[in-house]
């Protein structure tokens, strides 16, 4: 689940009025909690999740590609190493 998501569950869980003592108390307090959370947190992490698998998917590609050229930089490793660390460090 993402953070907007979680962010959005803490804050209504925050503002409960009563303590809650048991497990029990507890799943309740989450399932009413997560009944009444508004749909905008879910819709933007459900959007900021494909966007990544869109980037992380033209990355892979783009990779690839660089991969098959096999150049190497001055370092000795493959400049398609280095592409994809960067790929991934974007990505998350």
């Amino acid at each position: 689940m993402d953070y907007l998501v979680w962010g959005a569950m803490l804050e209504a869980y925050r503002k409960l009025k009563t303590k809650l003592k048991t497990s029990a108390e507890l799943k309740e307090a989450l399932q009413v909690t997560w009944d009444n959370l508004p749909q905008g947190p879910i819709d933007r992490a459900v959007k900021d999740f494909s966007n990544s698998l869109r980037r992380l998917e033209a990355g892979v590609v783009a990779w690839r590609v660089v991969n098959t050229l096999n150049i190497p930089s001055d370092n000795g490793i493959l400049a398609s190493d280095h592409y994809l660390t960067a790929l991934f460090q974007r990505c998350y």
